[in-house]
């Protein structure tokens, strides 16, 4: 028997999405737990593929057990093999079931991180991060309704191929749970900062109090509110607080600040923006920022607020889709749709005696989060090996 592990997917995330995501950080995590146990593992990757990142390295050496292809769906597998696909999109779903059509005895298991599309409404907002045509709110709102309709009509079929599911959260659990599915079951994720040392970075003794904002590219992370509602913090109270973007380009934060009225001079002054950072630069600045703002409106789990709970630092957070699972009661949570409602919250973590509470409540969580993702991977890992 063997065990294969598709990596084909998260290369296309991070091509597409960015250098790094949450579900590339989860199957890295598992490919770790996996060699940690002992398991014997092939990772399939496309032709040419040579481990870029730090981490791709350390998991990957030379000699490591690297199966190049160019289609998974033309890969021979035998009749006991095990294929993993531990970053589940709609297009590798579509693949799994022509390898299950083409190899019927071999079992499929996959991580599902949310049921897409796992955005329940429609953002007109979203247009700001898109040129031409699709500034348009209508051409946005077609292509939103177009891939649910698509989606939900293919997805049932799609998921008969596979023999087991993973979820990362009961939110995703829920939305998946029907008669078709043959296992399914949720495993609390862990995270890539867990073990990682902060590396300081040119310019971080300048940062001053900083709140953190991670992914600010990404339009389901909502940095137009965010903004927003950043700016009117500036103008209620005396602070010399400063909002830190990280996943965006300088230009593009320009663009989208343009768009909403936010003059030049106030981002240059009051905010820090950085593209797709390391484990490490990003290890650090959960480690010193003030809060993690985490405004997304639909996640499969929330991997940020976990970051920054192992980092020791509270979150103002969306209370949408799965996100409060993550944390349960201990972080102050606000509609991700409303930017008088994130404006409530700054201000209410913009008192040091409020902030002090939250840190302390983070503290005691932290603890049972790691007690959790441990006895949870355990879980996983048995699920996956059979043994």
């Amino acid at each position: 028997m063997n065990i294969y592990i598709d990596y084909t997917t998260v290369e296309d995330l991070e091509k597409d999405i960015g250098t790094y995501t949450g579900a590339g950080s989860y199957t890295r995590g598992v490919i770790r737990a996996l060699k940690d146990h002992g398991a014997d593992i092939k990772l399939l990757v496309y032709e040419g593929y040579v481990p870029q990142k730090p981490v791709e390295r350390e998991l990957m050496p030379e000699g490591s057990s690297l199966v190049r292809t160019e289609d998974i769906t033309g890969f021979e597998f035998s009749k006991d093999d095990i294929l993993f696909l531990p970053a589940v999109t709609g297009r590798i779903l579509a693949k799994a079931r022509k390898i299950r059509k083409k190899n019927g005895d071999m079992r499929i298991y996959a991580v599902i991180h949310d049921r897409q599309h796992n955005i329940m409404r429609f953002d007109p907002m979203d247009s700001l991060f898109h040129e031409g045509i699709c500034r348009l709110a209508p051409v946005l709102f077609a292509k939103y309704m177009m891939k649910k309709l698509v989606y939900n009509c293919l997805y049932l079929g799609w998921i008969k191929s596979l023999d087991k599911v993973f979820t990362v959260s009961n939110h995703t659990l829920q939305a998946l749970n029907h008669k078709d599915l043959k296992w399914i079951s949720y495993f609390y994720q862990s995270s890539p900062v867990e073990k990682a040392v902060p590396q300081k970075f040119p310019g971080a003794d300048e940062m001053g109090d900083y709140i953190l904002f991670v992914s600010g590219g990404r339009p389901e992370k909502n940095l137009g509110r965010g903004l927003i509602a950043f700016r009117e913090l500036c103008s209620r109270i005396d602070t010399d607080c400063r909002l830190c973007i990280t996943g965006i380009d300088r230009e593009k934060l320009y663009r989208i600040a343009g768009r909403l009225k936010i003059p030049k001079e106030f981002v240059d002054g009051r905010v820090l923006s950085y593209d797709y950072v390391d484990t490490g630069m990003l290890s650090y600045m959960y480690n010193n920022c003030r809060y993690l703002l985490f405004l997304s409106k639909g996640e499969g789990f929330g991997l940020p607020v976990l970051e920054a709970i192992q980092s020791g630092k509270t979150v103002l957070c969306s209370r949408q889709s799965a996100i409060p699972e993550v944390a349960g009661s201990i972080l102050y949570y606000v509609d991700a749709f409303s930017t008088a409602s994130i404006l409530e919250g700054m201000l209410y973590l913009a008192d040091d005696k409020n902030l002090a509470y939250r840190q302390e409540l983070v503290e005691k969580k932290r603890k049972i989060i790691n007690e959790q993702i441990g006895l949870d991977r355990q879980v996983l890992i048995r699920e996956i090996v059979g043994e």
